[in-house]
């Protein structure tokens, strides 16, 4: 599911981008984006595939090679990829193979010095057996919790402790902040409510596990009626929160969360309030995506 989110994001950029570069009028518009989605998911799996094979390749090769037989690059790609975080191996390839200094790799990552430095010290010590392998599994449940009660009791203070430095904020569908100075803004916000746009009362969360992975579920009323307002999703690494992928206005993806773990979704829009949005809201106009929260979806 979580898969075909992004496919769909990624096919909406890819057609607006081409519509913004080109005067064209889609004939079909919905055969276009079915087209668009199938072409990109078709080169996801033939890169998937290729990774795959590279894997296998790794596997395969003598640890024993005479020295002349150690030109090919992929086993140092493959061990970049099997064993560093992104970022991680963003900074190596940057700083140590295109040898740019640490203020060119901050500025082409986004992020501060500090959190280059602390990048390459995490990939020189998994890359030389001191640290670990970078992990990209469910993220451990304590910490999720932990991430949960400071989100419900407004404790900055303790999200920012649980947070790398470099810490990536998403609202899938919309914006991607780095740093937690910027990420904090949606966590402030996550307590605000403005039911005539949509943002209902009495938010709360809960830990609960979806295809055995641990993630904080956003509980709202509107309209008289409790439901799934949005999901949080972490991801960790050495013990510090790394990213939170936040779906809040992908209605199809809570229904289905929704459906799994027993309760209700809530009706919520494709992208987050237009200040049109709001003087409409104020002159009392009810928002098309809202329907009555008591009907199935």
């Amino acid at each position: 599911m979580w898969d075909a989110e992004d496919l769909v994001q990624d096919t909406l950029v890819r057609v607006f981008s081409l519509l913004g570069k080109t005067d064209v009028k889609l004939e079909n518009p919905k055969a276009y984006l079915i087209r668009t989605a199938a072409n990109l998911w078709i080169d996801r799996v033939r890169r998937s595939a290729c990774e795959q094979a590279a894997m296998v390749l790794e596997r395969a090769v003598p640890t024993s090679a005479p020295p002349h037989e150690a030109t090919d690059g992929r086993p140092a790609a493959t061990a970049l990829f099997q064993a560093l975080h992104p970022q991680e191996r963003a900074a190596v390839l940057m700083k140590d193979v295109l040898d740019l200094s640490l203020e060119e790799t901050a500025a082409m990552l986004n992020t501060s010095v500090g959190a280059v430095k602390s990048a390459l010290n995490r990939a020189r010590g998994r890359l030389d057996g001191r640290r670990p392998p970078a992990g990209f599994d469910a993220p451990p449940r304590e910490v999720v919790e932990r991430f949960m009660r400071a989100l419900s009791e407004k404790d900055l203070e303790t999200m920012k402790a649980l947070c790398a430095e470099s810490v990536c904020g998403e609202l899938v569908g919309g914006v991607e902040m780095e740093s937690f100075e910027k990420v904090r803004k949606v966590f402030e916000r996550a307590h605000m409510v403005m039911p005539r746009l949509g943002f209902g009362e009495r938010p709360w969360w809960k830990v609960e596990e979806y295809e055995g992975e641990p993630m904080v579920l956003g509980f709202r009323t509107l309209d008289g009626v409790e439901g799934l307002n949005e999901v949080h999703r972490i991801e960790v690494v050495d013990a510090k929160i790394v990213r939170v992928r936040t779906y809040c206005f992908c209605p199809e993806t809570l229904a289905v969360v929704a459906e799994a773990v027993g309760c209700r979704p809530l009706p919520r829009p494709y992208r987050s309030p237009s200040l049109r949005d709001f003087f409409a809201a104020m002159l009392g106009f009810r928002q098309k995506w809202r329907r009555p929260a008591s009907l199935p979806h």
